[in-house]
């Protein structure tokens, strides 16, 4: 349980307020000095507020036990009963919406059996003093709580958005680097040449990865730099590391004026593309690539020559249509004719 120096102030101000206040209440009113049991009521009911934000229905009930206390003996109307609205609206924020109708109503009711008023002018009263302040509360929790949910949609978007780095950097480096092993190995004592080539795009590759990993742990430690490493630029470099590893890719990418975070998603949907075809493909399978503009559309378009069959949605596939989604676009996938995508992206007015 912790007190925040905010519950300290208010009771403070409360406890001037009532004690203070209630003696020029009582001469206004033409009612009798104050006693020392007036006095402590005044104060407990000011101190409960203490608890507001850690106990609001223990804090409510020790006020408006003392005010109920207070108003029995007779004692004047005063300042005191503001510490039982300071009470409600605690409530109101720190707890549910039926408990702060439920506070509101309670104090209420602990008023009128000594209002020494019409029923009309208690209706107004607790409508001004207690209906306002309660309304007030669960606004200024409902926009608390809108702005939590806002903050951790934030930061689950942010998790996702690096799980989905991580995969394509990671998931693609390492299919890459299981072709050229297996291709190193195959031809390790017979074409010493061919092996000393896989084993350096292994290396490349790995290099790649570990730059595109440290990039993205970067980004959680706050130091990542401004501009994303992959453009469209890169594409060809991409289908070079393929061919090196067995699919032979052809490209074809018109050159686009597209902003950082177009050109990144565009890079990230071909390589996943190519990655899906090197890992499932048979040998002598081939890719094509086409990255082109068309009637206010970015079109990235990868298929392959592999056999017909059914498409299954995994992570990756889930990530690409993520990504496309993410820029207002969309992405197919289709396996009738081969591995298809055809993502199609609106270009930014």
């Amino acid at each position: 349980m912790r007190i925040r120096w905010q519950d300290v102030a208010l009771t403070v101000a409360l406890l001037v307020f009532g004690l203070g206040g209630t003696r020029f209440a009582a001469r206004l009113q033409g009612a009798e000095p104050l006693d020392v049991l007036a006095h402590v009521l005044i104060a407990t009911a000011a101190a409960a507020l203490l608890l507001r934000s850690v106990r609001p229905v223990w804090t409510l009930g020790v006020s408006v036990l003392s005010i109920a206390v207070y108003l029995a003996q007779g004692y004047p109307f005063g300042p005191i009963l503001v510490s039982g609205v300071a009470a409600v609206y605690a409530v109101a924020v720190y707890s549910r919406i039926e408990l702060a109708a439920a506070s509101a109503l309670v104090y209420a009711l602990a008023i009128l059996p000594w209002w020494n008023d019409s029923v009309t002018s208690w209706i107004t009263w607790c409508a001004g003093w207690i209906l306002l302040p309660a309304a007030a509360g669960v606004l200024v929790r409902l926009r608390r709580k809108s702005a939590v949910d806002v903050r951790e949609r934030v930061v689950i978007s942010e998790r996702l958005r690096l799980a989905q780095e991580v995969h394509d950097v990671v998931g693609h480096g390492l299919s890459v680097i299981a072709m050229q092993a297996g291709v190193a190995l195959y031809v390790l004592d017979r074409d010493p040449v061919r092996a000393r080539a896989s084993l350096e795009a292994i290396r490349d590759t790995a290099k790649e990865a570990l730059d595109g990993l440290r990039s993205e742990l970067d980004t959680l430690r706050g130091s990542a730099p401004l501009t994303p490493t992959t453009t469209l630029a890169d594409v060809p470099a991409l289908a070079s590391r393929m061919r090196e590893a067995g699919l032979d890719v052809s490209v074809e990418v018109d050159p686009l004026d597209l902003p950082e975070g177009h050109q990144l998603a565009v890079y990230r949907i071909v390589q996943e593309s190519l990655t899906n075809v090197l890992r499932h493909s048979a040998p002598g399978v081939t890719a094509t690539v086409r990255v082109y503009a068309v009637r206010g559309e970015v079109v990235v378009h990868v298929t392959d020559t592999g056999t017909p069959g059914a498409v299954v949605e995994g992570h990756g596939i889930t990530g690409m249509r993520s990504r496309a989604e993410a820029l207002g676009g969309t992405l197919e996938v289709d396996g009738a004719h081969g591995f298809s995508v055809v993502a199609r992206i609106p270009l930014p007015s």
